[in-house]
């Protein structure tokens, strides 16, 4: 009886601290983390045409916001672009719809993809249109998905 009562009060509290992230909590983490502005690192199209211009790709922003706002500022002719996410952290990799107008105010136009997110680093794996199949993996293919590393916008100290 003092063996099964040592080994219950030795491998319980393991389990208890080893047990998984609830997935709604999992899910809001997500949620929350990829609220903010992010600017573009690195597009890779993988050799593959439809990048941003040479010089331009360090203008645009991604901002993400509460309620699935999502505004794309700075492309190459200045323009803004407003619309809506929605992301799917439980997904066995990661996806992230965007619905967006099209340049002009146009029609909304949604593009699938994937994300990861691992602290300040959002990686974004997207198709260069609406109406594509959602990649399968998280890189670019030379034929229309890109590969886009983005990193969140830090607002600098400034001295008192």
């Amino acid at each position: 009886m003092r063996v099964t009562t040592l080994i219950a009060a030795i491998v319980l509290p393991t389990l208890v601290f080893a047990a998984p992230v609830p997935k709604d909590k999992e899910k809001a983490k997500d949620e929350t983390a990829i609220l903010g502005t992010w600017k573009i690192e690195k597009f890779d199209t993988g050799g593959g045409p439809n990048g941003p211009p040479p010089g331009e790709v360090e203008k645009i922003q991604f901002v993400f916001e509460v309620d699935s706002v999502l505004r794309i500022a700075g492309g190459p002719r200045g323009e803004q672009m407003k619309g809506s996410f929605k992301i799917d952290p439980l997904a066995k990799i990661k996806t992230i719809d965007m619905t967006m107008t099209s340049p002009g105010g146009g029609k909304l136009e949604t593009m699938l993809g994937l994300y990861e997110l691992d602290g300040d680093t959002l990686k974004l794996c997207i198709t260069n249109g609406p109406g594509s199949p959602r990649p399968t993996d998280l890189k670019a293919d030379g034929k229309g998905v890109a590969l886009v590393t983005l990193k969140r916008v830090t607002e600098e100290k400034k001295d008192q």
